[in-house]
Order: C-alpha cells, then structure tokens, then sequence
C-alpha cells in the first residue's frame, strides 16, 4: 500500500507518524493483513 495513502485512510497529518507506528511489523505480519483484505467477502 502507498504510504501516502495509508496515512490518509489513518487520519495522520504527519506521514512520519503512520510510518513509526508500522516500523514493528515484519514481512509475515504483512503478508497475513494483505491476505485478510483481499480476503474479504
């Protein structure tokens, strides 16, 4: 996902605070979260 896009959808005025919150994930975490919403029914 577009980090710019992301930040709007999370209501953050500042991309560097969308992009903190997501620095714990790692490609597994990922992976699973784009499965589940694509996923969707």
């Amino acid at each position: 996902m577009n980090p710019k896009a992301l930040q709007y959808l999370m209501g953050h005025s500042d991309i560097g605070v969308t992009l903190n919150i997501y620095t714990h994930l790692n490609f597994e975490d990922a992976k699973e979260e784009v499965i589940r919403v694509t996923n969707v029914v």
